[in-house]
């Protein structure tokens, strides 16, 4: 049933097709934990599993109770007055521009109070850089409103920035997605079952790549067209792969896909030797390698197509390690064969779509410029302003889901600048927030602080000491690519899509059982 739900999920927009798919997440996951706890079998070990996520559970519980910041209401504004203030400014200009944003405000607070609240601290912001030393009366309303939406929250436990029941929704959601990899470890002990499952996951990946290509290569931009298979349209057309809005993150699905595709042929190798090509199963599995090895630089991933290349030379190492066959010349044979795999790709993929190689390469140089010259990429001062946020709270942070309202309060004058570079050439006004800071272990302890981190530190430990210490060689394919997620969640925010949060959970909970259950003295 769950890895129904998780192919299903796959194919939905990649989890984001709208809140059916995600209340389906929650309704299944929910109906797995009754199964698990209606039997009193190792019921101290499904509570020693569940413990972190249930004290996860409980710091948000105690910061949903703690709300740092609200939101005014009608008596609200009419107690700010904010036409008396209107009334004693004698700039137009100034006046047009606080009327216009106090509006969209008023409108937001009603349906989307965190847009609301970041959008009145990035134009605070912008305000005073305009006017930095301006003290009127439009300066004195925005300070008012600033102080009125302020609650004294107890520092001395966790808090949310605000709480309503959009934010205990989406906590639900992200709490379901996560519980999928311990459900799975609980409820199966039998390795055969566990392949079977790897091997559904494996050729749903090489299906839905070679999807994404067939897209790539037939795509037409036009205004009225869905762009994910008619169905649903994405946030940036450029950047959209086979159901995923965004490459990256396709990247990240499809690295777990590669590596779970890897181990089951090695694992088949190991058990069947020479006679393994025979199998149908390891036919389809060569295809969806193929097919994820092309789709990832096809769909204009560069941190994709380098995890890419460094996940085939260290599988390399740790197969050749594996069955005491390692040598450095191997290992250098491995590796220049590696290389000129990725030379032959390269100019497979510039041939077939030379224009997403062009864009790689031209993004690619302008960065390295940038940086040559002393300029940091965006996603860099992000973290810096990040990184400035969390030390303002450290210990418990500012609650769940909380950075895109909070970070224009930390935002740096380098970052706004370079946010606005957009709107000259923007065919209508808009405001130009940061949602996510593209790295998903800041942007976590941000929300949960030092304490969270620590809460998950047993799940971390696991996946690394068992990543060493099994026996099993497709149990390590199988944490080495939910390394690679963890890895490539320092750069970006895969955990944002439901897909890739799901399949990094099953591939976890799937991996650890099967190196558990091995033995100990063979290799499996």
């Amino acid at each position: 049933m769950l890895i129904v739900l998780l192919v299903v999920v796959s194919w939905a927009k990649a989890g984001l097709a709208g809140n059916w798919i995600l209340y389906t997440i929650n309704l299944f996951i929910l109906a797995s934990l009754l199964f698990l706890f209606v039997s009193k079998e190792n019921i101290r070990l499904r509570l020693l599993l569940i413990l972190p996520i249930a004290l996860i559970c409980l710091l948000f519980s105690l910061s949903y109770t703690n709300p740092s910041f609200t939101v005014i209401n009608n008596s609200g504004w009419a107690k700010l007055n904010i036409d008396k203030y209107f009334t004693h400014e004698t700039d137009i200009e100034k006046i047009i521009m606080v009327s216009e944003i106090f509006k969209d405000i008023k409108i937001l607070s009603k349906k989307k109070p965190e847009l609301a609240h970041a959008i009145f601290w990035d134009f605070k912001k912008r305000f005073f850089d305009k006017y930095p030393n301006h003290k009127g009366p439009m300066a004195k309303l925005i300070l008012e409103y600033d102080k009125i939406i302020q609650l004294k929250a107890n520092r001395l436990i966790p808090s949310s920035a605000l709480s309503n029941k959009g934010l205990l929704i989406e906590f639900i959601n992200k709490i379901s997605q996560t519980l999928i990899g311990i459900i799975l470890f609980l409820c199966i002990n039998n390795r055969k079952i566990i392949r079977n499952i790897f091997l559904i996951i494996s050729i749903n990946i090489g299906v839905l790549a070679i999807v994404g290509v067939f897209q790539k290569l037939n795509y037409a931009p036009s205004d009225e067209q869905l762009e994910i298979f008619g169905i649903w349209n994405t946030p940036e057309p450029r950047y959209f792969f086979s159901s995923f809005t965004y490459k990256n993150h396709w990247s990240a699905f499809a690295l777990m896909g590669l590596c779970t595709s890897l181990g089951l042929l090695v694992d088949s190798y190991r058990r069947y030797g020479k006679s393994f090509t025979k199998k149908t199963s390891n036919l389809l599995l060569f295809l969806s390698v193929l097919s994820i090895v092309i789709s990832i630089p096809l769909s204009g991933s560069r941190s994709g197509t380098i995890l890419m290349i460094l996940s085939f030379i260290l599988l390399s190492f740790m197969t050749l390690s594996f069955f005491s066959i390692f040598s450095l010349k191997l290992l250098c044979i491995f590796s220049f064969s590696i290389f000129m795999g990725a030379f032959v790709l390269y100019s497979f993929v510039s041939k077939i779509n030379e224009e997403t190689i062009n864009e790689m390469t031209s993004n690619f140089k302008a960065q390295y410029d940038e940086i040559s010259n002393g300029k940091l990429p965006l996603r860099m001062l992000l973290w810096k302003d990040l990184l400035e946020q969390i030390q303002s709270r450290p210990v418990y942070g500012f609650g769940f889901n909380s950075y895109k309202t909070i970070n224009p309060i930390y935002q740096s004058l380098e970052v706004r600048n370079m946010r606005r570079i957009g709107l000259k050439a923007a065919h209508q006004k808009y405001t130009p927030l940061v949602g996510t800071a593209h790295n998903d272990w800041l942007e976590k302890i941000s929300e949960f602080g030092l304490v969270g981190l620590l809460i998950v530190c047993p799940y971390l430990y696991f996946i690394f000491i068992q990543f060493f210490k099994t026996n099993s060689l497709l149990s390590k394919f199988g944490l080495f690519g939910a390394i690679i997620f963890l890895i490539y969640s320092f750069g970006d925010f895969p955990s944002q899509t439901p897909a890739c949060l799901m399949l990094f959970s099953t591939l976890v909970g799937l991996a650890l059982k099967y190196g558990y259950v091995s033995p100990k003295k063979v290799l499996a």
